[in-house]
């Protein structure tokens, strides 16, 4: 396949190495550079002047650093499960994480909750150094819709660095209940809502869910975007409703081709194989040999791994495209795609 192949057709492909932290490629989308000089160069406007600038830089500075430190979150979450984490990309809406934990709700839980996780432990250091800095301890609990009254506080007790501080704390602050509080995927509240579920429902039924309140939670910020003039809302929605849409589409496929992935109860398989048949409850039943029954838990064991390596190719190729294959995981691929042909 061409090598230009993934950046043509994925989107998420266009972007510019930053560095390598652990292991972990960071990468900024060329969209958000472009969207940050846009952002810096109308910030005078109004006669804010030089003063305007400085804002927006630091609070531009700070959001790029806070959702970095929450994207490495995920990531050395995810390593702490067994699961691989390499790549990070910062694009306008946020970052995104290329994590691939064990396929398990445990695992993908602890792999979500790095994130915030991160924001969590940020929140007191940050307020603490607020009060340090003279500001008073009120301003630590402000009202999230009119910030400005806390912030001028901050300003007039602690002077610029109160005031900066202030507005990182709030910036962590707005950062962990956007993500806890919208539960709509690839936000982290609708992953921990699928999550849970997965453990009490199984992972097709608790996606369908997940996704299906997704796309109404995502309606309803976009909405609230137009209605409030927030781009950026509406621009948050729209991609939460494309991804939504997105995994419901290859929960369908990967359903359809694999009916092990689609079972509400992934132990169901081997549990059945290990029923007797009770069509005539009158009759005495044998269950099957010792030497049967391992040769049915082998199989099902095969068909699991196997149901799980696809899925997690088929994620791979919605997040980042069949560019982002590597040569082992194409002949996976096409050695499927060849057995399910012959059968």
């Amino acid at each position: 396949m061409p090598s230009n192949f993934s950046f043509a057709n994925n989107p998420l492909s266009w972007a510019l190495p930053l560095g390598r932290v652990a292991g972990i490629t960071v990468r900024v989308h060329v969209i958000y550079l472009i969207w940050i000089a846009i952002e810096l160069a109308t910030s005078g406007a109004g006669g804010a002047g030089w003063t305007g600038f400085q804002n927006k830089a630091i609070a531009l500075s700070a959001l790029f650093v806070l959702v970095l430190l929450h994207e490495f979150g995920h990531c050395f979450a995810c390593r702490r499960v067994g699961g691989e984490a390499d790549d990070i990309l910062m694009w306008p809406l946020g970052g995104l994480a290329s994590c691939r934990p064990p396929h398990n709700w445990r695992a993908s839980l602890i792999t979500t909750l790095g994130g915030p996780g991160v924001n969590a432990v940020l929140a007191p250091l940050f307020g603490a150094a607020v009060i340090l800095l003279g500001v008073p301890a009120t301003t630590l609990l402000f009202n999230p819709f009119l910030p400005g009254a806390a912030a001028n506080v901050a300003f007039i007790e602690g002077g610029w660095a109160g005031y900066t501080l202030w507005w990182i704390y709030c910036t962590n602050l707005y950062l962990f209940a956007f993500n806890m509080f919208l539960p709509m995927f690839p936000m982290d509240a609708g992953r921990v809502l699928q999550e849970v579920l997965w453990s009490r429902l199984g992972y097709k039924r608790s996606m369908e869910i997940a996704t299906t309140v997704g796309l109404l939670f995502a309606i309803a910020v976009g909405v609230w975007g137009l209605v409030s003039g927030a781009g950026v809302l509406v621009g948050i929605a729209l991609f939460a409703g494309i991804t939504c849409w997105q995994e419901k589409q290859r929960l369908a496929w990967t359903t359809a081709a694999n009916p092990w992935t689609g079972n509400t109860d992934e132990e169901e398989p081997w549990r059945r194989s290990l029923k007797l048949d009770d069509g005539d409850d009158d009759l005495p039943q044998r269950g099957p040999s010792k030497k049967e029954l391992r040769r049915r838990l082998e199989e099902q064991a095969s068909a699991k791994a196997h149901a799980e390596e696809l899925d997690r190719i088929l994620q791979k190729i919605s997040r980042d495209g069949m560019g982002s294959l590597t040569r082992a995981e194409r002949k996976f691929l096409e050695a499927d795609t060849t057995r399910r042909r012959v059968q």
